[in-house]
């Protein structure tokens, strides 16, 4: 069993919970076109809705960055067999999140109309957000689907072998970088 490191730079720990949280956004994202479908937008709906694009626009990015500059390579180089099973997992990753990069800026820019176009008091009829609310329903959707599967792969195959593969001190390592990549101060000793 690998040593323990302190929670605020431990990398599964850290990973693992991008993807609760990255979950729970979309979750939200689509309970709110659900209401909306209802006519049950108002303020505070758009703003659950701004908190989700926010983290999708910020966070992701850098949960993104995490496993591209500081996991995957160093993965990538222990393989002994680069045409592995797993080398095809870490590439696959890879086509994820650049296909849901895209996604997310067109997901973005329909979610911003939709919440413009959701009144800040009273009900916002769906007659009334057509057809920005079809497509946000759409696009929110595939995003969930995309991520659920993704997910999975990342959290089933990938995440467990930080502790099989990596040394205390590299794993160690790569918490430092995911932490320093937001701007977040760092423990001298661990």
């Amino acid at each position: 069993m690998s040593q323990a490191l302190p929670p605020e730079i431990d990398p599964h720990l850290n990973l693992v919970a991008a993807h609760r949280e990255l979950l729970k956004h979309l979750h939200n994202l689509i309970r709110a076109g659900r209401l909306l479908v209802l006519g049950r937008g108002d303020l505070g709906l758009t703003l659950q809705i701004s908190r989700a694009l926010r983290f999708l626009a910020l966070d992701v990015p850098l949960h993104a960055r995490d496993e591209e500059e500081s996991l995957l390579p160093r993965l990538r180089a222990k393989l002994k067999d680069p045409q592995s099973h797993f080398s095809y997992l870490l590439e696959h990753i890879e086509k994820d999140h650049a296909e849901l990069a895209g996604l997310h800026v067109q997901f973005d820019a329909v979610a911003r109309k939709l919440v413009a176009r959701i009144p800040f008091e009273g009900l916002a009829a769906r007659k009334d957000l057509e057809p920005e609310l079809k497509v946000f329903r759409g696009q929110a959707g595939e995003l969930f689907n995309i991520y659920a599967s993704h997910i999975l792969v990342e959290e089933r195959d990938v995440f467990p072998a930080l502790a099989v593969v990596f040394t205390h001190s590299e794993r160690e390592q790569i918490g430092r970088e995911m932490t320093q990549r937001r701007g977040l101060p760092v423990n001298a000793a661990v």
